[in-house]
């Protein structure tokens, strides 16, 4: 139970150009969009998105979590703006499924014959932070997700550019979630995402590397994920995305047995 828990939060935690405007005198000599705000950061990133109505993602991930390694096997499946379903299998053996949609969460454990059916805010009651739809689907994508209105704040030391809806200090995070976000300067290619929860101190960060043509699309080969708390890692996880397709349609094989019982979350 222990290994599919730990898993759980990784899936959870642990799936064009446009008419250029005047942007004013680079002051960043090295550094190409260096003088974007958020807001011509995301109309030009918007451009490039993937676009599906439905994605199977298949990955190969290799998990430490509480002095425990696994090397499992991820199949998901994804519509777009709408749900992440997941298949978690070792060694050719499904272990455990999870469906979660902006309002639901499902997670059957086939190894100890459990179930959890509740609410997608249910998620934080288990991993003690709150990790918004949008960056769950986008992990494996490596697609960028401002998660805040307004412009919030920009930091230039390059040859990255970031953007924040806090300031930098990490001294002075409230409470609230902050987001971070890094993007190469010559291509605003993301390279890193955090999420950071004041009370609880937890952190989330995933560094994306090795841009590759994968099925025709250019995304990130290497991912690596890594949850903290206080500073102390809580899980790592090293992620290869091995394929990608799309489709027009797709069903979710996910049913909860009779003889199951119901997981209890605190």
């Amino acid at each position: 139970m222990k290994m599919w828990k730990g898993v759980f939060v990784v899936v959870i935690l642990l799936i064009g150009c446009k008419t250029r405007q005047k942007l004013g005198e680079n002051i960043y000599p090295n550094c190409k969009y260096g003088v974007y705000s958020k807001s011509q950061a995301s109309t030009k990133l918007d451009s490039a998105n993937v676009g599906f109505n439905w994605m199977k993602i298949k990955t190969k991930i290799d998990i430490d979590f509480k002095e425990e390694k696994n090397h499992l096997t991820l199949q998901l499946r994804v519509k777009n703006d709408s749900l992440v379903y997941v298949k978690i299998s070792k060694a050719g053996i499904t272990g455990a499924k999870l469906l979660v949609t902006r309002d639901t969460l499902i997670f059957v454990d086939k190894l100890n014959k459990q179930y959890y059916n509740g609410k997608y805010s249910d998620l934080e009651k288990l991993i003690d932070i709150s990790v918004p739809f949008e960056f769950l689907q986008n992990l494996f994508l490596g697609q960028a997700t401002f998660l805040y209105t307004g412009e919030g704040f920009k930091k230039v030391v390059e040859p990255l550019i970031s953007y924040s809806n806090k300031i930098f200090k990490k001294e002075e995070y409230d409470s609230t979630l902050t987001q971070i976000q890094l993007f190469t300067c010559d291509s605003l290619k993301l390279q890193t995402v955090g999420l950071l929860h004041g009370d609880s101190q937890k952190e989330v960060w995933v560094n994306y590397s090795k841009p590759s043509i994968i099925n025709g699309y250019s995304l990130n080969k290497k991912i690596e994920l890594k949850g903290l708390q206080e500073d102390k890692p809580l899980i790592l996880a090293d992620i290869e995305l091995k394929r990608i397709k799309t489709y027009d349609n797709l069903t979710v094989p996910i049913e909860i047995p009779y003889d199951y019982k119901k997981m209890e979350i605190k």
